[in-house]
Order: C-alpha cells, then sequence, then structure tokens
C-alpha cells in the first residue's frame, strides 16, 4: 500500500484535464524510500558557456518573434541543492502565456528541454515527469522550460478561465507549447550564441497530451519526445468521470465504497491475477489480462469481515466496467483498471470529486461558458449523440490523431508510457490509440522505427503505485535521437515493503518480461522479452470511435 495516498492526492489536480501530473503528495505523508534509478548515460557533447550575463538577458528584445511576441520580465541567479547554477527566466508570451526558463551557466551542451503541464495548468511547474528524471535534467546538461498553458487557474478542477475566451482556449488545446518552443529556442540563441543542436519534450498527463500535440501538429518543434499517460481524449472522457461520481454515493449522499473495502478487494484482485503472467510476485504485469468479478467476495450471512457489502460489490463490478449508455454501449474505452484499487476511496478520485470536475469542464472548457449552464450531472443521461456533440464543440482538445508520418519523416523521436494501474488513464485508452497509430502508420515494422511503448506494471498515474517503479525515460529519449539507438529494455527500479529492491525490465509493447526460471526475481537480468504468438488487435468499442473532433473557435 506504498505510496497509496500520496497517489490519491496527486488525483486532485489529475481531475482536471481528464488527469494531472499525479506527482504531488498528501502533506505530512511520509514519502517512500527512493529506489536507485537505472539511469542511461547521456551521449557526450561539448559543454557551451552564455555569452553574456544573466541580467544582461533581461533587456534583450523579443518582441519580433513571428506569431509569438515575447518579453523576459525578470532574471534571477540561482545555486541548486546540486550545486549547479543557473539563469533564472521569467516572461510572457503573449497573450497571457507565462513561462519559466532554467539556464544553466556550466555544463551546457545544446540541449533544450520542454516540460509538460497536468491538469487544467494554469500554473508554472518546477519538475519534469518521471520525477527521477529531474536528477539528469537540472544537473546543467539541459536548458529547461516550463509554462502555464496560457491562463492562470482559479483552482485545480476550476475551468472558469475557459468561458467567452477562445484564444485562451486555443492556447491550452495546442498552441502555447508551440510558441513556447519557439521563444525558448530564440532566447538560446541569444544567450548561448546558437539555437539548440537537441530539442526534448517531457509531458505525463495533460502534459502527455501536449506531447502528442507537438508531435501530431508541429512536428518539427521537437527531436525526442516523451507522452506519460497521455490525455488523449478530454471530451468524451467526461462520460466516464461523471459514472463513477454518480455510482460512488447512495441515496443519502454517503460514500459507498471504504478504504477498507477497497483493500479487500486489492488483495482479492492480486490474488487472482498475479500470477497470470507465470509468475508470484507482488504485481500484475498486464492490467487487461485479469478478470475479476467483486461480487464472488461479499459478504455470506453471518459474516462481517474481509468480505464486502452487495452494494459495494455492484459499485466496484460497474466502475471497472466504465459508463455505458441505454443500450448498454460504451460510453468511453472502459473504466477502472485491475491494481488501481487503493486509489479509488482516496480524496481525489474520480468518486469523490469528479462532478465538480465533469461540470466545469462541460460548461467552459467544451462549451465557452455560452450555453449547457444548467447542466446537472445527477440527471445527465448521455448517448452516442451526446458524446458527438461534445466532439463537435471541444474536440480540438484531444490529441487523438493517429497520423504521425510528419514526425515520422522529420526523424522525430518518441516514447509513450503508462502505467499498469493507471486509475486516471484507465485501462484502453493508450492501447487503441496506438492501434490506430499502427493501422496508419504500416503496423508494427511502421511504427517502431520511431515510436516505442511501454507499459508499466505496479505504477498509478504519473507516478507511485502499489509497486512504486521510477524509470529513466530522458537518458533513452536522447540515446535514441542522438546515437540512433533505440530503446528496447527500460529498466524500472522499486522498494518494496520489506525495504528490498527490486529491478525489473519493461519492453515496448506487446513484448512482454517473463522470468527466466531461475535466479533472484528482484533481479532484472533474471527476466527475457518474449513476444506474443499474435499481435494484438487492440481496437476498443465505444460509441465515440471513428468520430473526429469540429473546428477550434477562432481565437484573436
Amino acid at each position: 500500500m506504498r505510496n497509496r495516498i500520496a497517489a490519491g492526492l496527486a488525483m486532485l489536480a489529475a481531475m482536471v484535464a481528464f488527469a494531472a501530473d499525479g506527482a504531488a503528495a498528501l502533506a505530512g505523508v511520509q514519502a517512500a524510500p527512493r529506489p536507485p534509478v537505472v539511469f542511461t548515460p547521456l551521449p557526450e557533447r561539448a559543454e557551451i558557456l552564455p555569452v553574456m550575463g544573466c541580467d544582461a538577458l533581461a533587456a534583450q528584445n523579443f518582441l519580433g518573434i513571428e506569431g509569438a511576441p515575447a518579453r523576459i520580465t525578470a532574471t534571477e541567479l540561482q545555486t541548486r541543492e546540486n550545486g549547479r547554477q543557473f539563469c533564472m527566466v521569467r516572461g510572457i508570451i503573449a497573450p497571457q502565456i507565462q513561462f519559466e526558463f532554467h539556464l544553466p551557466l556550466r555544463g551546457y551542451t545544446g540541449r533544450y528541454l520542454q516540460g509538460g503541464c497536468g491538469g487544467a495548468c494554469g500554473v508554472i511547474y518546477k519538475t519534469v515527469s518521471p520525477s527521477c528524471d529531474n536528477q539528469v535534467a537540472f544537473d546543467g546538461a539541459f536548458a529547461v522550460s516550463f509554462n502555464n498553458s496560457g491562463h492562470v487557474g482559479p483552482a485545480p478542477m476550476d475551468t472558469l478561465w475557459a468561458a467567452y475566451d477562445p484564444q485562451l482556449r486555443i492556447d491550452f488545446a495546442y498552441r502555447a507549447a508551440h510558441v513556447m518552443a519557439v521563444t525558448a529556442k530564440e532566447i538560446l540563441a541569444v544567450y548561448y550564441g546558437s539555437k539548440p543542436a537537441y530539442s526534448y519534450f517531457m509531458g505525463c498527463s495533460n502534459g502527455g497530451r501536449e506531447a502528442m500535440m507537438e508531435a501530431q501538429r508541429y512536428p518539427g518543434d521537437f527531436d525526442g519526445i516523451v507522452a506519460g499517460a497521455p490525455a488523449l481524449w478530454i471530451t468524451g472522457g467526461v462520460t466516464r468521470i461523471i459514472h463513477e461520481a454518480r455510482i460512488a454515493r447512495d441515496e443519502a449522499g454517503q460514500l459507498i465504497l471504504t478504504q477498507r473495502s477497497t483493500e479487500i478487494l486489492h488483495k482479492a484482485v492480486m490474488a487472482a491475477c498475479d500470477g497470470l503472467d507465470g509468475l508470484v510476485d507482488g504485481q500484475i504485469d498486464s492490467a487487461r489480462a485479469c478478470r475479476f468479478d467483486p461480487r464472488t467476495i461479499m459478504c455470506k450471512p453471518g459474516q462481517a469481515e474481509d468480505c464486502l457489502t452487495p452494494r459495494q460489490a455492484e459499485v466496484m463490478a460497474a466502475l471497472y466496467r466504465g459508463a455505458t449508455d441505454a443500450q448498454g454501449r460504451q460510453l468511453f474505452f472502459g473504466g477502472e483498471p485491475y491494481g488501481s484499487e487503493l486509489l479509488w476511496a482516496q480524496p481525489g478520485s474520480f468518486l469523490l470529486r469528479g462532478s465538480d470536475l465533469a461540470a466545469n469542464q462541460i460548461k467552459f472548457m467544451i462549451y465557452g461558458g455560452e450555453s449547457h449552464q444548467d447542466f446537472d450531472w445527477q440527471s445527465w443521461a448521455p448517448g452516442k449523440a451526446e458524446v458527438a456533440d461534445l466532439m463537435e464543440k471541444g474536440g480540438y482538445y484531444n490529441a487523438n490523431n493517429p497520423d504521425l508520418s510528419a514526425f515520422k519523416a522529420s526523424g522525430g523521436k518518441l516514447i509513450m508510457w503508462q502505467g499498469e494501474a493507471d486509475n486516471a488513464g484507465g485501462s484502453h485508452i493508450l492501447q487503441d490509440y496506438y492501434q490506430n497509430v499502427r493501422d496508419t502508420m504500416g503496423g508494427f515494422a511502421g511504427t517502431h522505427p520511431f515510436l516505442r511503448v511501454y507499459f508499466l506494471p505496479g505504477v498509478y498515474h504519473c507516478s507511485g503505485g502499489y509497486i512504486a517503479y521510477e524509470h529513466d525515460m530522458l537518458g533513452a529519449i536522447v540515446t535514441w535521437v542522438e546515437r540512433g539507438s533505440a530503446p528496447d529494455a527500460i529498466v524500472g527500479a522499486a522498494v518494496l515493503a520489506d525495504g528490498k529492491v527490486r529491478t525489473r525490465p519493461v519492453y515496448p509493447y506487446p513484448v512482454m518480461a517473463k522470468y527466466k526460471g531461475k535466479g533472484d526475481i528482484n533481479a532484472a537480468e533474471n527476466f527475457k522479452p518474449v513476444r506474443p504468438k499474435q499481435e494484438p488487435n487492440d481496437h476498443f468499442d465505444w460509441v465515440g470511435a471513428g468520430m473526429t473532433g469540429g473546428a477550434p473557435p477562432k481565437g484573436r
């Protein structure tokens, strides 16, 4: 149960844009021990020194950047805990995109790294995801930027900023990340005397959606992209969020599930599905292979401990199934993945706060404050027509275009990843998208030269997990871009409940890590890659399949 409270609260911000960064932690909760992460050494490059002082940068004029006039508002020399000195640059890109830029005084190697922003953003992040990669990102080799996606948010689940302002909606949807990249490269050219040799993007959840928008809309911005748990379908996701919020409470408004009930279910799920991969090791390697009915552990007459009430079991079964319409058709990509149970009753889950989220998304982000202001989540009964209208009005938020041919042609490399126990990302969204990409790009043979997808057992949304593995994605993407060495196994490291360290490889989907049959199961070298005999067909049958979004609103 390590990290379940911290990861549960991480869902609070996550819910704004169908998921946020997931790295936030509950104040006062002791952090789990950090494992010895297996980092991939960066290719060596010559150091590039600044050609001017940090204070002199503030006087430079960036108002002439085409489509992205920018102004630096402040600069400050900072020394970090690791001893590295940075010129911290703060600025704004028209109309309201606020940014921070960390420019190293020593060690810079011509690499630019842009971090994504979680949830509905409205703030400026300080870290990248996966969190372990901050050690590499801020060690001097990279100039690192973050931005607020073009607006200041009033609260994590309040998207009032989106009402009546189409430009802010466009900036959040896709423009802010692009013009940040354009502006950052101009600043680097002035401060170091040349534009970056290599540019990278890392984001998770909504930051993962931003990453995919870059690959789909602006394929020349970045050489390498890491998209974690990408919120690919913001508009359709409100159906699932409302479904979970609606079934969570009884007629008196009381929560039906308790933390104890989710612990009972998680224990039963692990007992039923842990060994499906041939090894009982405390983790489910593929949540989609699991089949467990919570109704099998309902309390029998006279039993009151270690069992579920009938109402709890029905709610849990409905959470796994996901939202459906009156005809029983799936309204979205299924529901909760097996293994995510410990988060369901935590403070930030869709069950507890999903109604606030969905109402704000529908009123302000999707319909722009112009309609649906009397939206009632308790009585809303969506079907295919409602999903189609959501797509027509807000489909421009969705990063679901499977045609990545321009990004591939530009020489770009892309890593996508998601935790197998990600209760925000669900069970099928990324698999379905990757299937559509393969259909479009020529199967695995056409995608493997530029795209690898990884599913991380035991991991929650962007960070944490019932086994909280940490994986170095930054080293993998840099090595792929700069050396042409495509990543195969990426080794995750975690500290188990008994204090032991486990390392375990994860291979590009659909290849699975299989135990060789001897040796320590906590040592990565005792596992090998095994490819399934048949290629998977991961198309998910839901009412929105094949729908495309309408045109974005007209901005300034």
